[in-house]
């Protein structure tokens, strides 16, 4: 142990001032003064902290340990992130008891550090001060996130040692600390061991057989557990959500009279990870109708929810909820809302929120780069990445593949391959599947195709599906048959399942009129069994999605959809427009070829904006697959003739169609 701290340790040389309503000279101050005033005063101002700090080393109440105990609390209040500090005071006091070891491990755990828990705990055992029952479930948890599983057994036996077995608290932080273990049968024993169990220890246990996947043992479980609470019925349904079982989870949701704020948030969630985005924007729906108040995890979920349907208005309604109620945008909360504005259209809403953020983390920067690099803002993009260093903000590999991205969407090669250089030479980072990706992708665009396939060749690790899909997608663009036909063997024979797959191999077929080949390809899904993805496309209006398939004759306004799609084709014939058939992935007659792509969904969602927006209002319009060609020139002549902004998110990339330009210049 140090020495005794004197007031010239702390970080500015204070004069202790008075900071009681009642101007007690220090001298006088009592331990439950300086105690209240720890506890009420120095929770949200570090001023005030400091000079508490300074009182209490100048009145002599340093070695009081409630007080030193209470000091290392407050230095560690996530507010004020000092744990470095914190750790100095703990230092400074001489024979610390339980209550100051105690602070020290919760501090410590809070900040994110367990293993200088254990690595504590350890000290405190070796100079005999006695752990209570409040030592054990901090412990416990520590071992837990560490994965410290011998550690936390010789914990274990201490708590046996010490007679603390029947502690409910400490029970159920042990049986929660071996479920991590996915020792499943000794977090059992403790749940058995003949003392009292309350209901969070069974809950702890039901929870550790659902992470351990044993979800029959769970369910049994949860059926004799006598008391259940809210807790109970959450473990379940977040259980059932995480397997994908989710009208087993819905059902227990819809038993339950007393939802709380965990039981909407975890079917939200698990709706969300399962790729059920509308699902759990209707759910957030219902939790409105009910007045539950959500919080940051659940508005963080909705907006991803939302940013992946285009919900803008809904995404909006959030904004301007964090805002009303006052809460405070943390790093999470910022991201989710650039990423939201990023992928809803609003690409200068996500750049207000960017710019207005207090707290940025990397991952917030990626949002932002990766926002303009999908808007085709490749030039933008890049000097964020370099204010992003100016900032002292250090990149990781996920910056790099927006940057690459961006590159890949401009056609700026040399960039592209500057920032691979520059990522292993200055960071250290050696180049994923992914970045491998983007560059032949990147080459592959500029029309580079055996360059591209070259670095497919020199990668260190195996290709993936997605890098030879892209190598295909520029045999695709480029007109490049026998190159497409060698690439899209080696994709067919990688995922045979994979419908797209067939589709882009049948599409560079078809541009070159290659019809028995196409029919080829489609008798060989056929036979396989393979079904396409359908083309969807989706428009958000007042709050309410709107999901069209091509074709689709099931919206309640189709009569006028159809209608005005008609109107919309005539005048864009008059203007030179005719249909382009080359993508069609089916061997039928021209007259069908030329009346298919008029139905894609893009268009039909188009014709429902033009129905229900005012003249001249924006449309935006959010597609499952790529644009293809036919839609993508007639979205440019819609927005010219009949002038009006039309922004379509597709699966790659952003397009703004304005007075009959694309901002990604016919380079998709």
């Amino acid at each position: 142990m140090s020495t005794k701290v004197t007031t010239t340790d702390l970080p500015h040389h204070l004069k202790p001032e008075d900071i009681s309503a009642t101007n007690i000279p220090t001298s006088e101050f009592s331990q439950k003064t300086i105690l209240d005033i720890l506890n009420t005063k120095c929770h949200t101002s570090r001023q005030h902290l400091k000079q508490a700090h300074a009182v209490i080393l100048k009145s002599g109440h340093f070695q009081d340990h409630y007080v030193s105990g209470t000091l290392v609390k407050c230095y560690a209040n996530p507010r004020f992130s000092n744990l470095e500090l914190a750790l100095k005071v703990f230092n400074s006091v001489l024979k610390p008891n339980v209550f100051v070891w105690n602070s020290v491990f919760r501090a410590c755990l809070e900040h994110n550090e367990p293993w200088r828990v254990i690595s504590l705990y350890s000290e405190m055992v070796g100079v005999d001060s006695k752990p209570n029952r409040f030592t054990y479930p901090t412990v416990f948890k520590a071992c837990s996130i560490t994965e410290a599983d011998k550690e936390g057994v010789q914990v274990h036996a201490h708590v046996v040692k010490n007679g603390l077995c029947g502690d409910v608290h400490i029970k159920s932080s042990g049986i929660q600390m071996y479920a991590c273990f996915r020792c499943v049968n000794e977090a059992r024993q403790i749940l058995d061991d003949g003392s009292k169990s309350d209901v969070i220890c069974w809950n702890a246990l039901i929870d550790g057989y659902l992470k351990c996947g044993d979800i029959e043992a769970a369910k049994e479980l949860f059926k004799s557990t006598k008391d259940k609470n809210t807790g109970s019925y959450n473990a379940m349904i977040s259980g059932f959500a995480r397997f994908g079982r989710f009208e087993e989870a819905r059902k227990l949701f819809n038993e339950m009279n007393d939802k709380d704020e965990i039981t909407w948030s975890a079917i939200i969630d698990g709706y969300m990870k399962d790729g059920y985005h509308k699902e759990a924007l209707e759910v957030f729906n219902e939790m409105q109708r009910d007045k539950i108040k959500p919080r940051k995890f659940v508005l963080s979920c909705v907006l991803a929810a939302c940013a992946s349907l285009g919900a803008l208005d809904q995404g909006i309604w959030i904004h301007d909820h964090v805002k009303r109620n006052s809460i405070y945008v943390d790093a999470v909360l910022g991201t989710a809302l650039v990423d939201m504005y990023a992928k809803c259209g609003r690409l200068d809403m996500a750049w207000k929120v960017f710019e207005d953020m207090k707290m940025k983390e990397v991952f917030t920067w990626n949002a932002m780069i990766g926002g303009l690099a999908m808007h085709g803002r490749a030039d933008d993009a890049i000097e964020l990445f370099f204010k992003m260093q100016r900032e002292k903000m250090r990149p990781d590999r996920i910056t790099f593949v927006c940057v690459l991205s961006a590159c890949a969407h401009a056609g700026m090669i040399d960039r592209g391959l500057q920032a691979l250089t520059y990522m292993q030479q200055m960071y250290g980072i050696d180049p994923e599947v992914e970045h491998y990706g983007c560059i032949v992708d990147l080459l592959g665009r500029a029309g580079y195709l055996a360059e591209a396939e070259e670095v497919i060749s020199s990668m260190p690790m195996e290709p993936n599906a997605a890098v030879w899909e892209a190598l295909l997608g520029s045999c695709r663009k480029h007109g490049e048959v026998e190159f497409g036909e060698r690439v899209g063997k080696i994709l067919l024979e990688m995922e045979p399942e994979n419908s797209g797959r067939y589709a882009l191999l049948s599409n560079i077929y078809a541009k070159e009129g290659r019809w028995v080949d196409v029919a080829k390809m489609r008798k060989l899904m056929k036979e396989r069994g393979i079904k396409t993805n359908p083309g969807s496309s989706m428009i958000d209006l007042s709050g309410v999605v709107h999901e069209f398939k091509t074709g689709d004759g099931s919206h309640p306004q189709v009569k006028e959809i159809y209608l005005m799609l008609e109107k919309i084709i005539e005048k864009l014939e008059m203007e030179g427009y005719s249909p382009n058939s080359s993508q069609v992935l089916f061997d039928i007659d021209e007259e069908e070829k030329e009346t298919a792509p008029k139905y894609h969904s893009e268009k039909l969602a188009i014709a429902f904006g033009f129905i229900n927006t005012d003249p001249g209002a924006t449309i935006r319009v959010i597609k499952n697959l790529r644009v293809c060609e036919d839609c993508h020139s007639a979205t440019k002549l819609i927005s010219k003739v009949f002038k009006r902004d039309i922004i379509v998110r597709d699966r790659v990339r952003y397009h703004h169609f304005r007075n009959g330009k694309c901002s990604c210049n016919d380079f998709w």
